[in-house]
């Protein structure tokens, strides 16, 4: 039974965040005492100390692209470029953030990537001070929690504690250190996420807009908008979106940008198994022994069809999931705009490790809820602070078991993604619950001879 709001008061703040803190800690710990590298810590390090990418996942491969097609304007660049080894999965659309800049400015692709770099570098500090301001505003501004008359928190040491958990989240910092665009998105996903919260939809589908330019797939969002009637939000998306598009078609043509759909298909056939790929693919393949799992290779694991239908039968759940749990709500919950961001990102065939940076503002959201509506159930706590941490560690151990039947282990992140899934979709339940009952006690139907009184 679900208590009423005013009646029960939140686990404190600073309990919770500590033990996750500390957890994160002490797992850090005994990790770098069995050598195991890379984790947390030392990833941090390098991070604050160094301040330099080792790689660049995302650029290169964009300029490799923008390279060839400047050269082979009327070939296909991915079948060109994955014939040689080069995995470049974005839409053209990408390309416009080295192209545009590039024309206009003259600077060289290599300048660029300083430059985004930088840029990265502080979405990762952006990220964090995002993520605690949203944190501050889910106490006030979330519906399906008790009125906070004091402060619960010293904003300042809040602050520190987000920006602490930020700096030891492996997804997010691995994301940086590999040089990926997807840095960029998490920072842009935790502002839709604050401001949807604020309930500025024009906002949120700009946002949104910008995101699908590099990951078309999350264009699930505006079919979840849509079956809200939430046309603030997905107005200012297409037209971003279509804006976009538009350049691209004048500058790359209208078939090479639409060979797009083609790799789509082609990636949902087969897939990734490296066990990077923290998606249902990506454990189908490596328990099919389906590919390489412990070295990247340069090209896609065979085609087999009983992961090709597990995955789109997995994909389909999931994404039915996101998109119908609390259709019927007028006024979606900041909750439910979680589970549609994580269960489309788990949906997707290949899902990287550094996809899942998404959970960190997600798992913050989430955190006041569960701390008010499991505070009578410690143990519930304790599996979604287990959950938490699959996601926010590196753990090298679970290689050990590739070779094995047992390397389902190697999905650890997807499966902590899970348990956070699950506690989102049951959080969203017990808020609905409330409304309604809250809606029962405020509003009380009327006695039928009372209108009648009225009326005479």
């Amino acid at each position: 039974m679900i208590p009423m709001l005013q009646k029960v008061k939140m686990i404190n703040f600073y309990h919770w965040f500590i033990s996750i803190i500390l957890s994160a800690l002490i797992c850090s710990a005994i990790l770098i005492l069995i050598h195991s590298w890379p984790n947390t810590l030392t990833m941090s390090k390098l991070f604050l100390l160094d301040g330099k990418p080792f790689n660049s996942d995302s650029w290169g491969p964009m300029i490799m692209a923008l390279k060839y097609i400047g050269n082979n304007m009327r070939e296909d660049v991915y079948d060109s470029l994955f014939q040689r080894g080069v995995k470049f999965q974005y839409p053209l659309t990408s390309l416009l953030l080295f192209d545009v800049p590039a024309r206009l400015s003259g600077l060289s692709y290599e300048q660029l990537i300083t430059m985004f770099n930088m840029i990265s570098r502080i979405c990762v500090f952006g990220t964090g001070l995002l993520t605690a301001h949203l944190l501050t505003q889910v106490t006030k501004r979330a519906s399906g929690l008790p009125d906070q008359k004091t402060k619960t928190c010293n904003p300042v040491i809040l602050y520190c504690l987000i920006m602490l958990l930020t700096l030891m989240f492996y997804p997010l910092i691995q994301s940086y250190l590999l040089g990926q665009i997807q840095t960029l998105l998490t920072f842009l996903t935790t502002l839709a996420i604050l401001c949807w919260l604020q309930n500025r939809k024009i906002a949120v589908g700009v946002i949104v807009g910008f995101i699908c330019l590099i990951k078309p797939q999350l264009g699930l969002l505006l079919i979840w908008a849509v079956i809200r009637k939430q046309w603030k939000m997905v107005i200012p998306a297409v037209v971003v979106g279509s804006v976009f598009v538009a350049v691209s078609i004048a500058m790359y043509g209208f078939a090479l940008n639409f060979e797009y759909l083609s790799v789509l298909s082609y990636l949902s056939h087969h897939g990734e198994s490296y066990y990077v790929n923290q998606s249902i693919n990506g454990l189908m393949n490596r328990l099919t022994f389906n590919g390489a799992n412990l070295e990247w290779d340069q090209k896609f694991p065979a085609y087999s069809a009983v992961v090709y239908y597990v995955t789109v039968i997995s994909s389909l759940m999931l994404i039915s999931f996101g998109l119908l749990t609390g259709f019927k709500n007028k006024k979606p919950h900041v909750i439910e705009f979680c589970i549609a961001i994580l269960s489309t990102t788990m949906a997707s065939p290949i899902a990287w490790e550094h996809h899942y940076a998404i959970v960190l503002p997600i798992f913050i959201v989430l955190s006041p809820f569960a701390c008010y509506y499991y505070q009578n159930n410690k143990g519930a706590l304790i599996v979604l602070g287990f959950g938490f941490l699959l996601i926010s560690q590196y753990f090298e151990i679970a290689k050990a078991a590739a070779n094995t039947p047992l390397n389902f282990l190697q999905s650890y992140l997807f499966f902590g993604a899970c348990i956070v899934l699950y506690f989102l979709a049951a959080i969203a339940k017990k808020i609905a619950v409330n409304a309604d009952r809250e809606s029962t006690v405020i509003t009380p139907s009327i006695p039928e001879f009372a209108v009648l009184t009225e009326s005479v």
